[in-house]
């Protein structure tokens, strides 16, 4: 998915959030802000990838600001959230006939641990309110039932956000109960809010998949030309290939690699009108 003309505003309120979060120094802030948008200006026009053009841009900035993760706090939280309620949505999954697809919602809900979206606001408080209301309205593309029948083989989850990791676990469960072997893929650096090694251990997936590998430097989504070479080879090598999260969608949904299923909750309108949706709604969509 390439940038759409509303990316940059997103794009450039993240960073100015990530500066506000760690320094009140507007020299560093007006520097960082400035070295954001010369990226945008320089790549905006080119038409790249959103999620490979915020890569670049969040990495210079964590640099200016000499930090290595500014999301550290939320990160922590998200986690902290979901394990909470963790015990509520596995219940809730089991009470379900169908344990697969239940479970694969759960997780497409929790995708609402996003930190910095324009217009999105994180359920924390009334987290199980929110999953309720989201299990109820249901999925507006539904291919669970074909992505199900492919987990019987080789199987790669690439991870989103912290907290969503938390309940993605109940899903990995029920693929594992059939496939073949299960590659979890997380960030291999703090970038965002999203999951790294340490949170997928946290999380226990460590206990769950066959092996958990890294997507190399830490890009937001995936970038072939960083991924370690057992990376790629699994990628290249998987029956299916589930992607969790919008920008795993923004940065493969128009790559080599097939088939993908992405799971995502529509948070923005780019991603939204590019898959056909409205801003809300929830897709389990195999390409």
């Amino acid at each position: 998915m390439k940038i759409h003309p509303k990316c940059p505003s997103c794009l450039l309120n993240r960073a100015y959030m990530e500066c506000r979060m760690v320094t009140e120094d507007r020299e560093r802030i007006f520097k960082a802000v400035e070295e954001a948008l010369r990226i945008l200006a320089e790549r905006y026009p080119k038409k790249e990838v959103n999620a490979h053009i915020a890569t670049h841009m969040h990495r210079r900035v964590y640099e200016i600001l000499g930090v290595e993760d500014p999301y550290k706090e939320f990160k922590e939280r998200a986690n902290e959230i979901a394990m909470k309620f963790l015990p509520k949505v596995k219940e809730f999954v089991e009470r379900r006939e169908d344990r697969f697809k239940a479970s694969a919602i759960a997780s497409i809900i929790a995708n609402t641990f996003d930190y910095g979206v324009m217009g999105h606001r994180v359920a924390e408080d009334d987290f199980m309110e929110y999953f309720n209301s989201q299990f109820s309205k249901g999925l507006v593309i539904d291919h669970l039932e074909e992505i199900g029948r492919l987990c019987g083989g080789k199987v790669v989850y690439l991870t989103d956000n912290c907290g969503e990791i938390v309940i993605d676990t109940l899903f990995m469960k029920e693929i594992k109960k059939t496939c073949e072997r299960l590659t979890v893929v997380v960030r291999g650096r703090p970038i965002l809010n999203d999951a790294t090694l340490d949170d997928a251990v946290k999380a226990g997936v460590d206990r769950i998949a066959d092996e958990i590998l890294t997507n190399g430097k830490g890009a937001i989504g995936i970038m072939e030309e960083e991924l370690p070479e057992e990376t790629l080879e699994r990628l290249e090598s998987a029956d299916v290939i589930i992607a969790k999260g919008m920008a795993n969608y923004e940065s493969l949904s128009e790559s080599r690699f097939k088939p993908i299923a992405f799971l995502l909750t529509a948070k923005c309108e780019p991603v939204a009108e590019d898959i056909g949706v409205k801003v809300g709604d929830m897709v389990a969509m195999l390409r």
